[in-house]
């Protein structure tokens, strides 16, 4: 084998091997950079999920409270009704 061909034959092999380092190495950087976005967004979806608990609850509470009203109302309406007596009569008895 000539000199010529033993240097081409490593030129070769040393670029495909840089290539293949390259690739590589822009591979991990990439594979980083998506796993601190997945940490950000893993970070905002759990507060934002801890919002929605808190607005669940304050529905909850809420609910609570306009049921409480409904029954209050009730009790309103019977003794308004009591105290306007039964309704007057359209043709007066005889």
């Amino acid at each position: 084998m000539s000199i010529e061909l033993v240097t081409m034959i490593v030129s070769v092999a040393s670029t495909l091997l840089g290539l293949a380092a390259g690739f590589g190495w822009a591979i991990s950087r990439t594979d980083a950079r998506f796993e601190r976005f997945e940490q950000r967004m893993e970070a905002q979806f759990d507060r934002v999920e801890a919002q929605f608990d808190r607005v669940d609850a304050q529905f909850d509470r809420l609910e609570a409270e306009v049921k409480e009203v409904r029954s209050e109302l009730g009790d309103v309406k019977i003794a308004i009704a009591r105290l306007e007596g039964p309704p007057p009569r359209l043709l007066a008895a005889r």
